[in-house]
C-alpha cells in the first residue's frame, strides 16, 4: 500500500532537485550582471573585460548547448547530469576565487560548458518521472519556480554583492550543486550507455567560430576595423562556421540541423526569441553598468530598479500563452514584439535625463513584451517541424537563442565602446590637465570617479569633479547609442511575424518528408 506513495513521493523528490539545479543556472547567468561594476572595479577590467565576462559565458553554453542534450541520450542523462552539475561547480568555486580578469573569464566560460550540459539532463530527467497524466503539471511546476527564482537573481544579486562581495554570488553555486549530486545518485537510477556516437568535433567547430567574429567584434576598437588581425578573426570564425555547417549538412545523424531553417514558423520563431535575447541580454548588461557608473546606485540599488524588467516575465508568461491559444500567433508575437521595440527605442530617448524614474516604463515594456512573445515564439517554431526531429529543433533554438545573447554583448558593446572612446575623447582633448596616455584610465575609471563624488572622497586618475559632467554624458549618449541598434534588430525581427499563418498547425505528412529529406 505503501510503495505508490513512496514512488509518488521519489518523483516529486526529483522534480524539486531538477528544478533547484536548473533554477541554479538560471539565478547565476542574472546575478553576475548586477555584479559587474563591483568586479570591474576590483579586479581593473577594462569595457572589453567586463563584456568578456558575461560573453565568455554565453559562448561556452551556446557552443556546448547541442552536443550536451545528444551526449545525455547517449551516456544516460543522470550520468551527463553529474558531469555537467560537478563542472559547473568547480568552474563556479574557481570564478570566486579569481584574482586575474583572464581567471574570471575562464571560469566563466566553463560555467557555461557545465549549465549546458546540466540543463537539458535536468529536463529529459523529470520528462521520464512523470508519465503523460502527470507531466504537464510536473513541468509546470517546475517552469513557474524557476521563473519566479529567475525574476528574483538581480535582487539576490544585488544584496549578496552589496553586504559582502561579487566573490560570494559564485559560492552561492557550490552547495546546491554538490546536494543535487548527492540526491540525484540516491533518487535516479543510472542507465546503461547507448551504441551510438556523438559528433563531438562540431562543438569546437561552433565554439570556435564564434570566439573568432565575437573577438574581432570586441577588439575592432583598439586594433582598428580594417587591422589584419581583425580581419582574420572575422575571415577565420566565418570560414569554421561555414565548415560547420557544410559539416552538419552531410552528417546522416547532424547535431544541429539547418534545414529546419527552410520552414517559415521555425525560421520566424527562431528569430524572435533570438532577437529577444540578443537585445534583453545587451540592454541588461549596459542598463546595469549605466545605474551604478552614472547614476551611483549601488548594486543593491541597481537590482531593485531592474525589478520591473524581470517581474513582468512572471506574471504575464501565462497571457501570452492564453492569446496564443485562442488567436495565434501573430497576436502575441506583434504585441511583445511591438513592446519590445517601443521600449528600447523609449530608454534610448529619455537616457540623456540620466534619471531612473523615466526608464522604469521602457523596463516593465520590455519584459512584459518578452513574456508576451517569447514563449509562443518558441510554440511556433517547435509546432512548424515533424515529430521525429522535434527534439533536434528545441537544440537549434537554443543555440541560436546562447549565440544571439553573446552577439548581443558583442555587438551592442562595440557600439558602446566606439562612442564612448569618440565622446571622451571629444571631452578630454579640452582639458589641458590630462595626457592623452591617461584617457584609457580616466575611460575604466568614471565609476570609481561616480561612487568617489557621492562619498565626498578624492576622485582616482586624477579626474577632477568640474569634468565628471562630461564623462557621465559619454556614458549616457554611448549606451543610448547600443539602445537604438538594440531597437532596430527587434523592429526587424517584429517586421517577420505577419509571414506567419494566423493558426499554426503542426507539421503535417508533406512536410515531414521535405523536412527529412
Amino acid at each position: 500500500m505503501d510503495r505508490p506513495h513512496s514512488q509518488r513521493r521519489r518523483r516529486w523528490a526529483v522534480l524539486a532537485v531538477m528544478t533547484g539545479a536548473s533554477s541554479m543556472i538560471a539565478i547565476d547567468a542574472l546575478v553576475v550582471l548586477v555584479a559587474l561594476p563591483s568586479i570591474q572595479r576590483s579586479l581593473d577590467s577594462s569595457a572589453t573585460g567586463v563584456q568578456w565576462i558575461v560573453t565568455a559565458y554565453l559562448l561556452g553554453f551556446a557552443g556546448a548547448g547541442a552536443i550536451g542534450g545528444r551526449a545525455g541520450d547517449v551516456f544516460g542523462h543522470p550520468r551527463t547530469f553529474h558531469f555537467g552539475t560537478i563542472l559547473f561547480v568547480v568552474a563556479s568555486i574557481a570564478a570566486g576565487l579569481a584574482q586575474t580578469e583572464p581567471w574570471l573569464i575562464i571560469a566563466r566560460a566553463a560555467q557555461g560548458v557545465g549549465g549546458a550540459i546540466l540543463r537539458p539532463a535536468c529536463y529529459a530527467i523529470m520528462v521520464e518521472e512523470f508519465g503523460q497524466k502527470q507531466r504537464g503539471r510536473a513541468l509546470g511546476f517546475s517552469a513557474s519556480a524557476s521563473t519566479a527564482f529567475y525574476s528574483l537573481a538581480p535582487l539576490i544579486g544585488g544584496a549578496i554583492t552589496t553586504a559582502f562581495s561579487w566573490r560570494a554570488i559564485f559560492f552561492i553555486n557550490p552547495p546546491l550543486g554538490i546536494a543535487a549530486v548527492i540526491l540525484t545518485r540516491r533518487l535516479v537510477a543510472s542507465v546503461p550507455r547507448r551504441s551510438e556516437r556523438v559528433d563531438w568535433a562540431s562543438a569546437p567547430l561552433l565554439f570556435a567560430g564564434l570566439v573568432g567574429v565575437v573577438l574581432a567584434l570586441m577588439q575592432a576598437r583598439y586594433w582598428g576595423w580594417f587591422s589584419p588581425a581583425v580581419l582574420s578573426l572575422m575571415l577565420v570564425g566565418a570560414a569554421l562556421l561555414v565548415l560547420l555547417f557544410v559539416r552538419e549538412h552531410r552528417r546522416p545523424d547532424p547535431v544541429l540541423r539547418f534545414e529546419l531553417f527552410r520552414l517559415k514558423e521555425f525560421s520566424v520563431g527562431t528569430g524572435v526569441v533570438s532577437a529577444a535575447r540578443f537585445a534583453f541580454v545587451g540592454f541588461s548588461v549596459f542598463g546595469v553598468i549605466w545605474l551604478q557608473d552614472v547614476l551611483g546606485k549601488t548594486a543593491l540599488e541597481a537590482s531593485l530598479w531592474i525589478l520591473p524588467l524581470t517581474l513582468p516575465t512572471v506574471l504575464c508568461a501565462p497571457l501570452g500563452g492564453w492569446l496564443y491559444d485562442r488567436l495565434g500567433p501573430r497576436v502575441p508575437l506583434g504585441i511583445g514584439m511591438g513592446l519590445c521595440t517601443a521600449a528600447l527605442l523609449w530608454a534610448a530617448s529619455v537616457l540623456h535625463e540620466q534619471s531612473v524614474a523615466t526608464l522604469v516604463p521602457s523596463y516593465c515594456a520590455l519584459g512584459t513584451g518578452i513574456a508576451l512573445a517569447v514563449a509562443p515564439a518558441w510554440t511556433t517554431g517547435m509546432n512548424g517541424v515533424p515529430n521525429e526531429v522535434r527534439a533536434a529543433s528545441a537544440g537549434v533554438i537554443q543555440t541560436c537563442r546562447e549565440v544571439s545573447a553573446a552577439l548581443g554583448v558583442a555587438v551592442l558593446g562595440a557600439v558602446v565602446a566606439q562612442q564612448q572612446s569618440a565622446r571622451l575623447r571629444q571631452a578630454l582633448d579640452g582639458y589641458a590637465g590630462i595626457p592623452t596616455s591617461q584617457y584609457d584610465r580616466v575611460e575604466r575609471s568614471i565609476g570609481k570617479a561616480v561612487a568617489a563624488s557621492e562619498q565626498g572622497t578624492a576622485a582616482p586618475a586624477g579626474i577632477p569633479a568640474e569634468l565628471l559632467p562630461a564623462l557621465k554624458q559619454a556614458t549616457t549618449t554611448a549606451v543610448s547609442a547600443a539602445y537604438y541598434v538594440a531597437g532596430g534588430v527587434l523592429f526587424l525581427a517584429a517586421a517577420a511575424v505577419p509571414l506567419l499563418p494566423r493558426r499554426t498547425q503542426p507539421a503535417g505528412t508533406d512536410t515531414d518528408r521535405k523536412t527529412s529529406a
